[in-house]
């Protein structure tokens, strides 16, 4: 039980990265090109591909063992 509540909050937390970094970067005003905002919008979308690289690894592990 514990574990599929585990699972599921960091599938939350990766696509929770992935939106915002995208409304950051793909979706950001003209204006808004090269401020903090952008730079954020960049630091959020590698976090959410080391975040999925890590979830995708250990739920391999966990098939992988069963």
């Amino acid at each position: 039980m514990e574990k599929k509540k585990n699972i599921s909050w960091n599938v939350i937390r990766t696509m929770l990265f992935l939106i915002i970094g995208l409304m950051n970067t793909v979706f950001v005003k003209p204006e808004d090109v090269g401020t903090w905002k952008n730079y954020l919008g960049y630091g959020l979308l590698i976090l959410a591909l080391v975040d999925a690289f890590f979830l995708i690894r250990s739920k391999a592990r966990i098939t992988k063992g069963e």
